[in-house]
């Protein structure tokens, strides 16, 4: 009797055993997958149904997404570059908003709006940290995180409207469901903003 009770104990340890390495695997699996890949925010520079452009930032530099009305930006006049819509107060900082569209060559926020014929006054901000400057980056919309391989990361070589496009984007990322991003580079697009 002691011997069933002993071998039973030892049956249902052994099973313990073997689910607990099943899940160790799968969790080192899972983690080398993670390191494998690097993860994105997915967003729209542009509005329009038929044509919008999607883009990747990479979420190691992100700090927050806040939706915002356009009338809490305000406008600075006199700067050099379009694209910069002006300042935004988030967290008690002043930070510059740049029309991210605009700088890659796209219309701007407004005007996209404007010609779909139901302007809406709303933009998501994307907050950024490229070194010791925090940037807001205004979109079109938000969408959600996605995961990619570095190394299925194509090089640009589209034609780009603007030297700013160029030098903002990293290359382009097909998804599954056959969608292109532009995969552009956080750093890049501060240096861009700072450096006018």
């Amino acid at each position: 009797m002691t011997s069933q009770i002993l071998s039973s104990s030892q049956a249902s340890s052994k099973t313990t055993s073997q689910a607990t390495s099943q899940a160790s695997s799968k969790k080192l699996a899972k983690s080398a997958i993670n390191q494998s890949t690097e993860q994105f925010l997915a967003f729209s520079l542009t509005n329009s149904p038929t044509n919008t452009q999607k883009a990747l930032l990479p979420t190691k530099q992100l700090l927050e997404i806040v939706n915002v009305n356009l009338t809490q930006i305000t406008a600075i006049a006199g700067l050099a570059s379009p694209s910069v819509m002006g300042i935004y107060n988030w967290r008690g900082d002043v930070i510059w908003v740049v029309d991210l569209a605009s700088m890659l060559g796209d219309k701007p926020l407004y005007a996209q709006e404007y010609n779909l014929g139901n302007f809406q006054d709303k933009c998501h901000i994307i907050f950024l940290r490229s070194q010791d400057t925090v940037l807001g980056f205004a979109v079109a919309k938000v969408w959600q995180m996605v995961r990619c391989e570095p190394s299925s990361i194509q090089p640009a070589n589209l034609g780009f409207a603007n030297q700013a496009a160029m030098q903002a984007c990293r290359g382009y990322w097909l998804s599954d469901k056959n969608e292109t991003f532009l995969v552009l580079d956080g750093n890049a697009i501060a240096q861009i903003v700072c450096s006018r």
